[in-house]
């Protein structure tokens, strides 16, 4: 009994150590606010461990037209290949909150949490002999969306989403909201495809932002679900097929609330 006692003890002071290190704003020699609230999963060294299925890139960010910020990940399904990485919004911040243009993804701290926004950059790319379609919040039985450990689930904001959030928040005025959403309809994945039903022909790609409702403090293991549609070959009379891409992350709610304030550039 007395050994049991000294291991809790021994785990509790170990749990207190790490809590200290998040406390002191302090990992690994890197400061906690510039580390991504969500990321690809580790293992104890730190190291990103994935599904066989996936692939990892942390070498190349020019895979994308918009420079990934962090890790991305890819999995290819019939030979279509979806590309994943999350953005900060300290960086989406930086990059599209500047001047007289409010950026898309525009927060205020006083915003509740359903009000917030995750936002990822995807690169869907068609190696099939037929087209990809690809809708804006996912297919009807089964929809684009962040879902946690808990089975919360957190849908897609598409472009209208995003102007009645901005317009909500007028505090920004009328020019930043004109700009901030010009800047959407040019980087949202879903504005660079045009209407959905064309779809992404054989050879081609699109890329750009995918903002989900931010996830709840008490999220930690997340799995982002990105469904398409792949045509079926012309005259074969068969029917779509779904195609359902998923990829794993983890949160981090000491990490998250560390983050810095929404700043304007």
């Amino acid at each position: 009994m007395k050994e049991l006692k000294e291991n809790s003890w021994l785990k509790l002071a170990g749990l207190l150590v790490v809590a200290l290190l998040v406390v002191s704003g302090c990992t690994s020699g890197v400061a906690i606010k510039t580390l991504a609230p969500i990321k690809p999963p580790e293992n104890e060294v730190g190291e990103i461990v994935l599904p066989d299925d996936i692939v990892l890139n942390i070498d190349n960010p020019e895979e994308f037209k918009i420079p990934a910020k962090g890790p991305i990940l890819s999995m290819t399904k019939d030979n279509v290949t979806v590309a994943i990485s999350y953005w900060r919004r300290a960086d989406l911040d930086r990059k599209y909150n500047r001047g007289n243009t409010a950026s898309p993804f525009f927060e205020t701290e006083a915003l509740h949490q359903g009000e917030k926004t995750d936002v990822f950059y995807l690169k869907i790319t068609n190696n099939a002999e037929t087209k990809v379609v690809y809708r804006a919040k996912g297919t009807r039985d089964v929809p684009a969306e962040v879902i946690d450990q808990g089975d919360n689930r957190y849908g897609v904001l598409d472009y209208g989403d995003l102007e009645e959030r901005l317009k909500f928040m007028t505090r920004i005025g009328g020019l930043y909201v004109k700009n901030g959403l010009a800047k959407a309809r040019e980087i949202l994945l879903e504005r660079r495809i045009g209407k959905s039903e064309d779809g992404i022909p054989p050879g081609g790609s699109i890329e750009g932002f995918l903002p989900f409702q931010q996830t709840k403090s008490t999220a930690e293991e997340l799995k982002i679900v990105i469904p398409l549609e792949l045509a079926p070959a012309e005259g074969s009379g068969s029917r779509y097929k779904r195609l359902k891409f998923e990829f794993p992350y983890v949160h981090n709610k000491g990490i998250r609330i560390a983050q810095p304030r929404p700043t304007r550039y």
